[in-house]
């Protein structure tokens, strides 16, 4: 939302010396600034009971006083007054301040010397404009923040509220499938059955929607994570059948991630090429090369194969190919998968022949997936 620069200003001057003070308001009034009122202060003490008594919307700051000198005084001010635009007037000829000045707080510095008509409105305008621009921002912050704690408790509440039924569903066909197997003839128990499967799938459709939630929106550890070990360890957990072999081609690299996360992705990736792997010799391929400052990783198999019409759906929420009674799938996983290589700054894409095969591609920032002297380099992903 733009700045209305016709509105009419309440401007506290904060400068101990007189001349200086009369210096800024006939500068003020040669810019046809829009001025409500005009107040002066000639000490730190001064400021800050003047500043306690009403709205200003921008306050000239020196930041030598007789009570307080340099960065203390701007201390105090941004301290007692955090959203209040400051633009600090000094006679300081140093470079140096002027940025340690704007690292604590202020929006503009000016040099007495140097400060003009022109230059004075502008800094002055420009402070209001950034202050309103970090209320602005702050307040999508909290909104986002209220956002993501109110999906939070959606979700662990539906997840609650569904699963509840589901079990009492599961636990009565249960009971029904033992206490009445002799009296259900094939379809009755084929029904049951297929009653079974479905509570199952809403299940785990249940667990997929909270794992999707949870995705950037709680804060998650990194740690160092050797791929060449760590991978064959996820392999082994997927407990292929005997006809599916499952190959690392080349040295996986050393990566600085959150575990949960990157199992995750490799588990969905390998579990979906074994889920639907169509052949009577299935091959799995885990390969990744060094491109131009990322990791580019990819899963190669030699299945079914996708449509190349299907290779933006299969990445969205609760899409899949597949007919439900060949294979149980709830549409998550690779929606999951996209969320955290993107997390990550990388990014996730598919080629494919029908037929032959797919190779599932994805990319990790070496930068953001560095080790560097033992230790995580990165930042932690999903703050």
């Amino acid at each position: 939302m733009a700045t209305d620069r016709r509105r009419s200003l309440r401007i506290a001057i904060v400068e101990d010396d007189a001349t200086s003070r009369v210096i800024l308001e006939q500068m003020l009034q040669k810019g046809q600034v829009p001025l409500r009122e005009v107040k002066c202060a000639d000490s730190l003490a001064e400021a800050v009971a003047l500043l306690n008594t009403g709205l200003f919307d921008v306050v000239l700051l020196d930041l030598n006083l007789p009570d307080s000198t340099g960065m203390n005084t701007l201390a105090e001010v941004v301290h007692r007054h955090p959203r209040l635009p400051v633009v600090v007037v000094t006679g300081e000829h140093d470079e140096n301040m002027g940025l340690v000045a704007v690292a604590q707080g202020a929006d503009e510095y000016l040099i007495k010397s140097d400060c003009s008509v022109h230059s004075l409105l502008k800094s002055i305008w420009y402070a209001i404009e950034r202050k309103e621009a970090q209320r602005a921002r702050d307040g999508l912050l909290q909104e986002l923040k209220a956002s993501n704690q109110e999906l939070t408790d959606f979700a662990y509440v539906v997840s609650h509220d569904l699963k509840a039924p589901l079990r009492a569903i599961r636990t009565i066909s249960d009971w029904l499938s033992v206490d009445y197997q002799d009296k259900l003839d094939e379809q009755g128990k084929e029904n049951l059955l297929l009653l079974q499967n479905r509570v199952g799938r809403m299940q785990s459709l249940i667990d997929g929607v909270l794992q999707y939630s949870r995705v950037g929106r709680t804060e998650q550890s990194t740690e160092i994570i050797d791929l060449g070990q760590f991978v064959p360890e996820i392999v082994a957990s997927l407990d292929a059948p005997e006809h599916i072999s499952i190959q690392i081609a080349n040295d996986l690299p050393t990566i600085c991630a959150n575990r949960i996360r990157i199992t995750q992705v490799f588990q969905n990736l390998l579990g979906n090429a074994i889920k639907y792997m169509d052949k009577p010799q299935g091959t799995i391929l885990v390969d990744c090369v060094h491109d131009e400052g990322y990791w580019q990783f990819s899963v190669s198999d030699n299945g079914p194969g996708i449509e190349e019409r299907h290779f933006d759906q299969i990445f969205k929420l609760f899409q899949t190919l597949a007919p439900r009674e060949n294979a149980e799938s709830t549409g998550v996983g690779l929606t999951i998968v996209k969320k955290i290589i993107e997390l990550y700054g990388g990014e996730i894409w598919v080629q494919s022949e029908v037929g032959k095969g797919s190779t599932f591609f994805f990319t990790l920032p070496q930068a953001a997936s560095d080790v560097s002297h033992g230790r995580c380099a990165a930042a932690t992903a999903g703050r």
